[in-house]
């Protein structure tokens, strides 16, 4: 059983490598604290794959990641080859007014398919404006492994 498992894993792999396509997406913006610019925020763009493929489930995937510079903005583009459209969004993990709780905020931001390219190199890029991370997010949570 665990070899058909892996064995599926690794077809599904290299389906992916075999038949997929390149595509790029890019996101920026400024992220505050209280109206101050929050620097050193992790920020991860990140590809949506919450489905299974060749009966292996496949998480999501890391295109790029960074932090906020000191004024509180960042720029990040990635890359992954998928089959279909990738589903890109920012994940941000934050501690901006959480006391001493373990772990961080975290929430994220979808990108428009719109801002999707075809290839290594995104065309546009999705300006995601200015988030005050005091406020709470729909589908908010925590996260202490990222």
């Amino acid at each position: 059983m665990r070899f058909l498992i892996l064995a599926l894993f690794v077809g599904s792999a290299s389906a992916i490598n075999i038949f997929g396509r390149t595509q790029s997406a890019g996101i920026r913006g400024k992220l505050v604290c209280d109206g101050k610019p929050a620097s050193g925020v992790k920020v991860r763009l990140m590809e949506s794959d919450n489905s299974i493929g060749f009966g292996v489930l496949d998480t999501d995937d890391v295109m790029g990641s960074g932090k906020t510079d000191s004024d509180g903005n960042y720029v990040i583009s990635g890359t992954n080859k998928e089959i279909t459209g990738i589903e890109p969004y920012l994940a941000i993990y934050h501690d901006c007014n959480d006391g001493i709780k373990p772990c961080q905020r975290t929430f994220r931001i979808g990108i428009p398919s719109s801002y999707v390219t075809s290839g290594s190199s995104p065309k546009k890029t999705f300006d995601a404006g200015q988030l005050e991370l005091a406020g709470k997010y729909p589908g908010e949570g925590r996260s202490c492994f990222h």
